[in-house]
């Protein structure tokens, strides 16, 4: 006859067995909550960029003019811009210049603000990633000065990635 196996053994192997079925429980628990957050925050992510497409016309008088449109040309409070594409077209000669934070002087086209790229043809430039930013405020505005033009007019248009401040670090990499 086989030997009896003492009623403590059972209960000790039950109770050992139960451990360790809620310790891998447990254990999926916290792999699902984390997957789950890696889930959310990639989801996050891939909704955070927005392009912001952006266009307008220089109004040139004398050979000189300027565009400044706060309200269209700026990253809103709590909001970065990366200007990625930008393009000027309309005229034959001078030179356009892009500015960042200028006010404008009507009577030279000029601007005291930071100047971010010059055109002194009609072009299309692209930026590489974080190069041209606009921190929350900022604006992007434009000085014309000694245009010819077929029109009254020189032409911008271009196109900005907006995303939230709290993004700026996972955006630059």
């Amino acid at each position: 006859m086989g030997q009896q196996v003492h009623p403590e053994f059972w209960v000790q192997l039950v109770a050992q067995v139960s451990g360790s079925i809620d310790l891998m429980t447990s254990a999926l628990d916290r792999n699902n909550a984390a997957l789950e957050r890696e889930r959310l925050w990639r989801e996050k992510q891939a909704t955070v960029i927005r392009q912001v497409p952006f266009a307008g016309g220089i109004p040139i008088a004398a050979g000189v003019g300027f565009y400044d449109q706060p309200d269209s040309l700026q990253a809103k409070t709590g909001y970065i811009w990366d200007i990625r594409r930008m393009t000027i077209t309309g005229f034959s000669a001078g030179q356009v210049i892009a500015y960042r934070n200028g006010v404008m002087n009507p009577q030279t086209g000029l601007n005291p603000g930071e100047q971010l790229v010059p055109y002194s043809a009609p072009a299309t430039n692209t930026f590489s990633k974080g190069s041209m930013l606009l921190m929350p405020g900022d604006r992007v505005c434009f000085g014309a000065t000694g245009i010819t033009a077929a029109t009254a007019t020189v032409s911008v248009y271009g196109v900005a990635s907006c995303f939230e401040s709290w993004y700026l670090p996972y955006y630059l990499g």
